[in-house]
């Protein structure tokens, strides 16, 4: 479930690393935003999601986002504009995770943990 997580940082795209460090400039509650730890998530079925985090100054308490990335060859199954339309619209009126940010071929999303 775990990869190493220096390996998983390497493994985002540029774009994605740039956002991320761009998102955690901004969060005052973060301990240092280049002390980024990244865990290579399973059970995507069609992209790659990574969950990102960042100590905060509350301790114990992470500040965490999941980066997702487009997996390739998908298009043959279903619109790949029409679900980033509908997961944009659905994150606007506040129904499932925020949008945090897009790059070209992904998005950062609000980290939701589940079961």
């Amino acid at each position: 479930m775990v990869a190493n997580c220096r390996e998983a940082e390497h493994s985002l795209p540029k774009e994605a690393q740039k956002l991320l460090q761009s998102l955690a400039a901004g969060w005052e509650d973060i301990v240092d935003e280049k002390e980024l730890k990244v865990v290579r998530l399973k059970g995507a079925m069609t992209n790659e999601v990574y969950q990102c985090h960042w100590l905060t100054k509350k301790g114990a308490l992470s500040r965490k986002v999941l980066v997702r990335i487009y997996g390739e060859g998908v298009d043959v199954f279903f619109d790949r504009k029409d679900e980033i339309r509908t997961f944009e619209c659905m994150s606007r009126h506040g129904q499932g995770p925020r949008l945090l940010g897009r790059f070209p071929n992904g998005r950062i999303e609000e980290f939701i943990h589940a079961r």
